[in-house]
């Protein structure tokens, strides 16, 4: 009879005191966990899991970079408030941030938007303040307003030059040093909040490619950007209702807009969850099959990267609470 051998379960003892531990030594805080996400191959595009950052998504690293550098530049001071116009993400990093620090924290935010991503906020200690519906335009003037009293600090962040110095100094970095020896980026295909990720990230993709591509994906139903379509969508953390300051600044590095329908990118977050156990949020779903466009379109674009956002448990309420109709088991 033919033995076969299986994979050895590790030792978590042997485990722990390999080279593979992560955090070496006892942290200062939260914010050490910042960074340093996985990188994946999923279906042929590299994904990198943002959504493994404390407060729940990417929005973690601006949030703690560019308060230090408020700190830093002497904007914020001890017993000051921290203001900020969001959709939530940022809200919530935000928040994680001030309550290590020790700042006061309002979040403005329209209401349309995930129960949890306000529920998160106030969970940090943070004030939220609605303002206006769904898009972030209304907010974003308020926070600003506020933002100019004496004792509050805004950071701007959908004009903040911290914001793309993050993404092209610390996460640009990363994913170049996660890439396979020998392969360099030839593609960045992202959703625009900010803009400061894809311009960050594609700066310093184009330090080492100076032909590497970038691709801006909104939703089918409100294509701001490539024609001032300004709707209601499901793909939360994109397309805020208006083209943000870092993107009209930098427009000139985006070679190419492409969009995914609500329905598509929610459909494709639950089969990511189902396939790879990845519960993800549904612009992680917009940008996988935004990738795909981008290979099937552009075959001779190999490398082709793109980042899953924000994790799933935000959405919990909206699309992942009912009995399924998406189960894939049938009992009998």
């Amino acid at each position: 009879m033919t033995q076969h051998k299986s994979n050895p379960v590790p030792d978590p003892i042997t485990s722990a005191n390999s080279n593979s531990i992560r955090y070496r030594g006892v942290s200062a805080n939260i914010l050490d966990a910042i960074g340093d996400t996985p990188l994946l191959e999923i279906e042929g595009i590299f994904v990198k899991l943002e959504f493994l950052n404390p407060s729940g998504s990417i929005k973690a690293r601006i949030a703690h970079y560019m308060i230090e550098r408020a700190e830093q530049r002497g904007l914020l001071r001890p017993g000051d408030t921290i203001v900020e116009a969001t959709s939530g993400n940022t809200g919530n990093a935000l928040a994680m941030v001030a309550a290590v620090k020790g700042y006061r924290m309002l979040v403005v935010m329209p209401e349309g938007l995930s129960s949890e991503r306000v529920a998160i906020s106030r969970a940090f200690g943070a004030e939220v303040l609605f303002c206006g519906d769904f898009h972030v335009d209304q907010a974003l003037q308020r926070a600003r307003g506020i933002g100019e009293q004496p004792g509050y600090f805004c950071p701007s962040q959908f004009e903040s030059e911290s914001n793309i110095e993050e993404n092209r100094v610390v996460l640009g970095a990363e994913i170049l040093a996660q890439l396979p020896p020998g392969r360099l980026p030839d593609a960045l295909v992202l959703g625009v909040g900010t803009g400061g990720t894809l311009i960050g990230v594609g700066q310093a993709f184009r330090e080492v490619n100076p032909a590497v591509r970038l691709f801006a994906m909104e939703p089918t139903e409100s294509q701001t950007i490539l024609c001032g379509e300004i709707a209601g969508h499901a793909i939360e953390g994109i397309s805020d209702g208006f083209v943000p300051g870092i993107f009209q600044r930098n427009s000139a590095l985006v070679d190419e807009m492409t969009s995914v329908s609500s329905v598509a990118a929610v459909a494709e977050m639950k089969r990511l969850a189902r396939k790879f156990g990845l519960l993800c949020g549904p612009s992680s779903g917009a940008h996988l099959l935004a990738a795909h466009q981008v290979r099937q379109r552009y075959p001779e674009l190999q490398t082709v990267v793109t980042i899953f956002c924000d994790d799933g448990e935000k959405y919990l309420s909206e699309h992942f609470s009912g009995r399924s109709a998406d189960s894939s088991f049938v009992f009998a």
